[in-house]
């Protein structure tokens, strides 16, 4: 069942929060993060649970194990632009064991309609472009690429 999280859960979230980041360690050198840094990471989601335009929403199945998460926040820009609200998917993570179970899907659906109650009049997310599954499944939810995000190391 999909859950909203709270500062209650903040060692479940970030638990999956950090396999998400391992997933990702071999994708690029934005992903990785510095040994000793689980406080500093802990104070990040903490902060996401208490800002008000942030849910986390998890799927927890009926023995309390956290199968995934999905962190979904509204911010407005600038009134000029055709779509000026804007509903950001971050972080999302499904456990290997539960892929292709339909988890993914029913985290998104809760954080577009959370996004879509705000009044979101679009929605963006980033995705590795190494992560292949990934890719099939957001394009499977309807998106599609608008820009590239690009990245140099300084």
């Amino acid at each position: 069942m999909i859950r909203e999280a709270d500062t209650d859960d903040l060692d479940e979230v970030y638990t999956l929060w950090r396999e998400l980041l391992d997933f990702h360690q071999s994708h690029h050198v934005i992903f990785k993060y510095k040994p000793g840094s689980d406080r500093v990471l802990k104070e990040e989601i903490r902060n996401r649970l208490k800002d008000k335009d942030t849910r986390v929403f998890a799927y927890v199945n009926e023995q309390e194990e956290w199968l995934g998460l999905i962190v979904a926040t509204y911010k407005k820009a600038v009134e000029g632009f055709k779509l000026s609200r804007k509903g950001y998917i971050g972080e999302t993570i499904v456990k290997e064991n539960f892929r292709s179970s339909g988890v993914g899907k029913e985290l998104f659906e809760a954080a577009k309609k959370w996004l879509e109650d705000k009044g979101a009049d679009h929605l963006e997310l980033q995705v590795s472009v190494k992560n292949t599954a990934g890719l099939r499944f957001w394009e499977s939810q309807g998106f599609t690429p608008s820009t590239y995000h690009m990245v140099l190391s300084l």
